[in-house]
């Protein structure tokens, strides 16, 4: 089966603005408060309450003093004003769209025309242009609205932003003829982001299956999309959630479309599309999909990136002279997928936007799941232990430090006084902790192995090397996950600064490593070691590696629309080009 997202689906650009508003306004002390829903999404409003973000109804006031987001819709001119004289204070998320709508409204109404708006009667945004339009203002919905209409001598027609673009044009031509002899001034204020999505959902209706339309049944751009998808494909189906899909008349299709209103935000349609995948993949046997079963149960398990660090460990070994031991690669193995799984067991409400498939997982084999975390953690302690005291103390710090990071570390009555009360609360602190984790014990469990202790160059190029390729693989997940990441709160490094100049930066730190590397073997390794030789050979086999991370870097989009555990396999690949490149040094130059 092949399920198409539509590429306008989701977040328009107001909502996200507004969104981004209420995420970057609201703390877990101090309550913010909407007039209505911000947004006509009901798991978005939700996640958005857990932050503090609260909803009024229209006769509601909040408390003295509060914060009050006006939302994407707009609200009329006098509520503002009202808010504003009460000292509220206000933070304006309407949509720009919307506000253009205002001011064309205003503009034309201070000239003497006639107001006549196209809308849903009773929807959030049209309740505001009303209030700026006035009370002589004259609501239609369909041609035929048209005919009731009276008489005037200057007309102005508007559209709420979000309404049907086709619709709107017949009741332009209705308008024309009915005012052929007065002053008709028609401005098609219909969003171009709405009227792009409509006319995509058209084009991509026609072409599939079946359609699935992704978003609130509250939502008025969302229904006009279930409309027009059941027009043009053969089935569709409109759900808010995964669970409302129903996959018996999904079963036989060969192709499945999916589209999303303005509200839906990118998590849900993933989330959506990725269940279509997964029930394709498991309701119907065959080979392809039984190794596609096979790797994500490995990808859930965290078993890929653990043999990704058993590659690494390799590579450690090799490029600083030690020999590869099967305790030094039990450890790092245990050590990643212990450390990955406990942590994801501890926090899995908070993964649930990351991936259905892993949250289904981990929702239905949580106690195995967890058992085998502990497991896990006891048996490299354990190995550890038997190795030597110096083994044992370098990993159980890391360890323990893991544990706990999603716990509180501070005593209750001493919470007060610390804004952070457990490390994961830290801005940027899992991209840290995880690439520190990853560049200590990869580098020096061959040391503690071997009971010695030499710094070298090359120890700590190979010590900056794998922090910086653990550093770099969390942040690719951060950009596949961002979105969800700022609703959840997360304040990863791409929610602070921003996905675009997170991308500069990794592009930028990719083209100073390879000018670094280059440097790094004119000045240090070049002139010590003989040419050709196993230090030179095994150290230009690491360059492949960066432009791999180019490669993975430019393409890793239209990776993630596919498969997530194809990704989760490329997003670890780094890591087995590493091992790889030592290999081969170790096949010219055997140690």
């Amino acid at each position: 089966m092949k399920v198409t997202v539509a590429k306008n689906a989701g977040f328009c650009m107001g909502v996200r603005r507004a969104v981004d508003l209420a995420v970057d306004q609201s703390t877990s002390s101090s309550k913010i408060f909407t007039i209505g829903p911000l947004i006509h999404n009901t798991q978005t409003v939700e996640m958005l309450k857990g932050r503090g973000v609260e909803i009024l109804d229209e006769d509601q006031l909040p408390p003295a003093g509060a914060t009050i987001l006006i939302r994407a819709h707009g609200i009329p001119p006098e509520m503002q004003a009202y808010y504003e004289q009460q000292g509220y204070r206000i933070i304006d998320g309407t949509c720009p769209k919307v506000k253009t709508v205002h001011k064309v409204i205003h503009k034309h109404r201070t000239e003497g025309f006639n107001i006549v708006l196209v809308g849903d009667e009773g929807h959030a945004e049209v309740l505001g242009l009303i209030g700026y339009a006035g009370e002589s203002a004259r609501l239609v919905q369909t041609p035929g609205d048209v005919d009731k209409l009276p008489e005037f001598e200057k007309v102005c027609l508007v559209s709420q932003t979000t309404f049907d673009g086709m619709t709107f044009d017949e009741i332009t031509e209705r308008m024309k003829e009915k005012y052929r002899d007065s002053t008709l001034k028609v401005k098609k204020t219909v969003c171009s982001a709405t009227d792009g999505r409509q006319k995509e959902t058209r084009e991509l209706a026609s072409k599939m299956d079946a359609m699935i339309v992704v978003g609130g049944r509250h939502s008025a751009n969302t229904l006009r999309l279930a409309k027009i998808s059941g027009r043009f494909a053969p089935h569709f189906q409109h759900v808010a959630t995964e669970s409302e899909i129903d996959w018996e008349p999904l079963k036989d299709c060969r192709t499945v479309g999916i589209t999303a209103g303005a509200s839906t935000p990118n998590w849900m349609i993933n989330r959506v599309a990725e269940h279509v995948r997964f029930l394709a993949r498991t309701k119907k046997i065959s080979l392809p999909n039984i190794i596609w079963q096979f790797f994500g149960v490995l990808a859930n398990l965290n078993v890929i990136v653990a043999f990704a660090a058993v590659a690494a460990y390799y590579a450690s070994c090799y490029l600083q002279g030690f020999p590869f031991t099967a305790t030094g690669a039990s450890l790092a193995f245990l050590y990643l997928m212990s450390m990955y799984l406990w942590n994801s067991l501890t926090s899995i409400e908070m993964i649930q936007h990351l991936g259905i498939s892993r949250y289904l997982f981990y929702e239905a084999h949580s106690r195995k799941l967890m058992l085998l975390a502990v497991m896990c953690i006891c048996l490299l302690l354990v190995i550890s232990y038997i190795n030597s005291g110096t083994l044992f103390c370098l990993m159980l710090i890391p360890t323990f430090a893991g544990c706990l990071y999603h716990f509180s570390i501070v005593p209750a009555p001493l919470r007060r006084f610390f804004r952070y009360t457990n490390l994961k609360d830290i801005p940027t602190s899992r991209e840290l902790f995880v690439a520190i984790a990853w560049a200590v014990l990869i580098t020096f469990i061959p040391h503690a192995i071997q009971q010695t202790f030499v710094p070298t160059p090359g120890m700590v190029l190979f010590f900056l090397w794998v922090f910086f390729l653990a550093y770099l693989r969390s942040l690719i997940f951060d950009l596949k996950d961002i979105e969800g990441d700022r609703i959840m709160g997360r304040e990863t490094l791409v929610t602070i600064i921003g996905e675009k100049r997170v991308r500069k930066t990794i592009y930028a730190s990719l083209g100073l490593l390879t000018t670094v590397i280059i440097c790094f073997s004119l000045v240090y390794v070049f002139p010590k070691y003989p040419w050709p030789g196993p230090h030179t050979v095994a150290f230009l086999f690491q360059i492949p590696v960066i432009f791999y991370l180019w490669l993975f870097m430019k393409w890793n989009h239209s990776i993630t629309s596919d498969y997530a555990t194809l990704f989760n396999i490329f997003a670890d690949g780094q890591f087995f080009l590493v091992g790889l490149g030592a290999w081969i040094a170790h096949l010219v130059y055997p140690s």
